[in-house]
């Protein structure tokens, strides 16, 4: 017999519920982990965020936001959700001029660049919520930055690394949980040769930062959970070919890993597209990559829009990972995003105009989780 506090849902079993659950719409799954602790915690598991993922024929909602490599102003946005898009294009106008440093999840961290030591924010745009991180601690000169954050029991925790480069690489880390900046010393294992960062933003994997360095040859990881602080490690990358500062290649988890693409060229050469090579990190604690599929040069051989627009010897960027659909790579050409697929090795006939000619952009993937983070 139920009592008053009691609902009908109470008594369903978890793996009843679960089966319930994976079959709803996305923003169904935000509004009933507020139905109760029970609800809550089914939903932050990522374990059911996977699940989710796989049941479902469409992929979550997800933005790739693109901003000007030379300017922190220029910024445009492909998005699943109008709103998203809208609320990022309003907060770039009332706050300028911010540059974007990471992004994990559905959170985004800004530098303001209006001062001489930069101030860090950090940004939701599902949630619409936006807080500044206190003033770190040293002014020295600061490379690449990372950001890693998590849902657990409703509850959002994030890291803020800063990479400080001197006569030696040291780490500046903000911890929410903390609430202060901590420095240490960068320990790196393996390390024969000296880091030179490429301009390429971070990328998170297995709640791990990994910065891309030395000419795309080399990743350089660093867990902000580990209890060895400060302890980096050097992971190759199969780059077999290197052209306009890695531009022929992209580094991303898609499909829940670790990939590699890379072309044998950065334009289409008397109708022939390059020949390109699709790798897979295959034991990330060995860091051995597996390629997983590769195609010669394809000629154009066929008419239409895409095909004239292709036939151009304007340069062709592979830019980001569809974030679910690991079959989908994000081309830039001429303004125009196109969307690549590996089984056919060919574009789709759908493209996407940025109307920006520029071919200096960084991206970033910004991903709406079935629990969002609370900042």
């Amino acid at each position: 017999m139920e009592t008053r506090d009691e609902k009908p849902y109470d008594h369903f079993p978890d793996e009843t519920l679960l089966e319930i659950l994976v079959k709803l719409p996305a923003k169904s799954i935000f509004r009933f982990k507020c139905v109760s602790k029970n609800w809550l915690s089914l939903i932050s598991e990522p374990s059911f965020f996977t699940r989710y993922i796989n049941s479902r024929y469409d992929s979550p909602p997800f933005s790739l936001v693109f901003q000007c490599s030379n300017t922190a102003r220029a910024h445009f946005f492909i998005s699943t959700e109008k709103n998203t898009l809208k609320y990022l294009t309003s907060l770039h106008d009332q706050i300028p001029p911010l540059k974007i440093e990471s992004t994990n999840n559905d959170l985004i961290l800004y530098r303001s660049e209006n001062s001489h030591q930069p101030v860090y924010f950090l940004a939701n745009p599902f949630t619409k919520q936006f807080v500044s991180l206190p003033m770190h601690s040293t002014r020295r000169s600061s490379g690449p930055t990372g950001l890693i954050s998590n849902v657990e029991d409703g509850i959002t925790s994030y890291n803020v690394v800063r990479v400080i480069i001197k006569s030696s690489l040291n780490l500046e880390i903000f911890s929410s949980e903390r609430g202060e900046w901590m420095n240490f010393k960068a320990v790196i294992n393996n390390c024969t040769s000296k880091v030179e960062f490429d301009a390429r933003p971070c990328v998170v994997f297995r709640g791990v930062l990994h910065w891309i360095c030395n000419k795309m040859t080399a990743l350089l990881t660093y867990d902000p959970r580990s209890k060895n602080y400060g302890f980096c490690r050097f992971i190759s990358v199969p780059n077999g070919a290197y052209h306009m500062n890695g531009k022929n290649a992209v580094l991303g988890v898609s499909g829940g890993k670790l990939c590699y693409f890379e072309m044998n060229g950065i334009s289409v050469q008397d109708y022939n597209l390059p020949a390109w090579k699709l790798w897979v990190m295959k034991d990330y604690e060995r860091g051995e990559w597996s390629l997983d599929r590769e195609s010669g040069e394809r000629k154009i051989d066929s008419f239409g829009f895409l095909c004239n627009l292709l036939s151009s010897y304007s340069p062709l960027f592979p830019v980001a990972f569809h974030p679910w659909n690991s079959d989908v790579v994000y081309f830039w050409h001429e303004g125009y995003i196109l969307n690549f697929s590996i089984k056919t090795g060919w574009f789709d006939e759908d493209v996407f105009s940025t109307f920006c000619m520029l071919s200096a952009w960084e991206n970033f993937p910004l991903l709406m989780p079935l629990c969002s983070s609370k900042i």
